[in-house]
């Protein structure tokens, strides 16, 4: 390298770093076996695989239904912006019989259980509005809202989607017209006409990545099945536990020791004086509880132990658990482990993820039914608010309202001490306390108000000097 005279440069190196001993070869890449490591997807579960996991593996509908039927636990409530308590009632009562009427409760909870299990499903609107289901739905002429259909991902001709492909349209990419198939008794019958997007509530499964190259563009749409990701584990919980039911079956295992063991096996009357003996011992251990035998035979059993498995199965139940977002006292019932070990912030994370499952995937839902059904009735349109998932018991409420009274007394009692030092007066401490919610309350004809003298320096009451 050729430099001017004065100039020092310096050689920049590459340096390769990282967690490895050179002395020892520990973490080094020739002997690493880390480093060869690589996920692949396994395989793409079929719809014939999650039907019948559903339909036979009691812990894997566990997982599809457990997190919905706590979705819909507590019934949601209609929040109005009125404070008419009359009309909040009236209302609410409009928007409960139509909801009851449509089955949306039932409707809902079916939906999202079958976008959880075939990585997605939609709610046909079942409306008599004087249109063909190509048109748009027109709530104002709505003559009978009849019910709401639920149509899970195989029912669903993806190929024949139409999506809208005009970037300048509000709906660029999404779909415009669906062709579906109704279930209707045994049958699935496709539907003749293709259905505008305005009469369907599309929900998705486990989303993907748009880019994700090992999906069809299928499930990169709708998503995937929930039980894709905890198969695996599944899978070996399963062959496990029927591991277990073999040793089960092997648990002790008799063993005879007789002399010239191959010479007699090799006669057929050596075969039948074998069996006869081997009868003839199971016959007098069980009658005489004792074994009698030949100075050159012996017998032993070996007991096979079962030390361990259940540390491993927890650890398989601690696997699945995490896959799935369960808690492991609410997906297995299995106690929590380890000290102090209660499961409340397990609970209390869990009761998280499914008050956000309400607001991003239940709320989008109710709120276009009652969109609806507002503009089809010409009511008022209410919020969707869902109630507390954790209550408590008697205990917890009574000492929550021994809090709440001890904090009313200290705060009387702090009252009491400003109003004997003049400092408050008492319509002061009422306005402060209760606000005009006391002025519901209806007094007596007989009964007259003390005269309300202005307070010492509040010159806001008094006189104005200068009229």
């Amino acid at each position: 390298m050729v430099t001017k005279p004065g100039i020092i440069t310096k050689t920049k190196k590459f340096v390769k770093d990282g967690w490895s001993n050179l002395i020892t070869g520990l973490n080094a890449a020739a002997t690493a076996k880390k480093r060869y490591t690589r996920h692949v997807i396994d395989h793409s579960i079929t719809d014939q695989e999650l039907e019948s996991l559903y339909a036979e593996d009691g812990l894997a509908a566990r997982v599809i239904d457990l997190l919905v039927d706590d979705m819909f636990r507590e019934e949601w409530e209609y929040d109005f912006p009125t404070s008419d308590e009359l009309k909040v009632k009236e209302l609410t009562d409009h928007y409960k019989t139509v909801m009851e009427s449509i089955g949306a409760y039932q409707k809902c909870a079916e939906a999202i259980k079958w976008a959880r299990l075939y990585g997605g499903s939609l709610i046909l609107i079942g409306v008599t509005d004087g249109k063909t289901p190509d048109k748009p739905l027109d709530p104002k002429n709505i003559k009978t809202f009849e019910n709401l259909k639920v149509i899970d991902r195989t029912d669903v001709d993806f190929q024949n989607i139409e999506f809208q492909m005009d970037p300048l349209k509000p709906r660029y990419g999404l779909p415009e017209y669906y062709s579906i198939k109704v279930a209707i008794g045994q049958q699935h019958i496709q539907m003749e006409t293709r259905v505008h997007y305005s009469r369907i509530i599309e929900i998705h499964g486990a989303s993907l990545p748009n880019g994700a190259t090992v999906f069809t563009a299928e499930q990169r749409y709708w998503g995937v099945s929930v039980l894709q990701r905890v198969e695996e584990h599944l899978r070996t919980l399963g062959s496990s536990l029927g591991s277990i039911d073999q040793l089960l079956q092997e648990m002790s295992v008799g063993k005879y020791k007789v002399k010239d063991l191959a010479n007699l096996l090799a006669t057929s009357e050596g075969k039948v004086m074998i069996q006869r003996r081997v009868e003839l011992m199971d016959l007098t251990r069980s009658v005489f509880r004792s074994q009698y035998f030949d100075s050159e035979e012996d017998y032993t059993r070996d007991a096979v132990s079962f030390n361990g498995v259940p540390e491993v199965l927890y650890i398989i139940f601690m696997l699945i658990s995490a896959d799935t977002g369960y808690p492991i006292t609410r997906l297995f019932g299995v106690s929590p482990a380890g000290m102090n070990a209660t499961g409340e912030s397990d609970m209390r994370n869990y009761y998280d993820t499914v008050r956000s499952k309400q607001t991003f995937q239940l709320q989008p839902i109710l709120l276009r039914l009652v969109n609806i059904i507002a503009e089809w009735l010409g009511i008022e349109e209410p919020y969707i608010r869902f109630a507390p998932l954790q209550t408590m018991n008697e205990k917890e409420q009574a000492e929550l309202n021994k809090l709440n009274a001890d904090k009313d007394k200290i705060e009387a009692d702090t009252y009491k001490v400003y109003v004997d030092m003049g400092v408050l007066e008492p319509y002061e401490v009422r306005f402060l306390k209760f606000g005009n919610t006391l002025d519901i309350i209806p007094v007596p004809k007989d009964f007259e108000l003390p005269p309300v003298e202005p307070v010492s320096g509040d010159k806001s009451m008094e006189g104005d000097e200068t009229g």
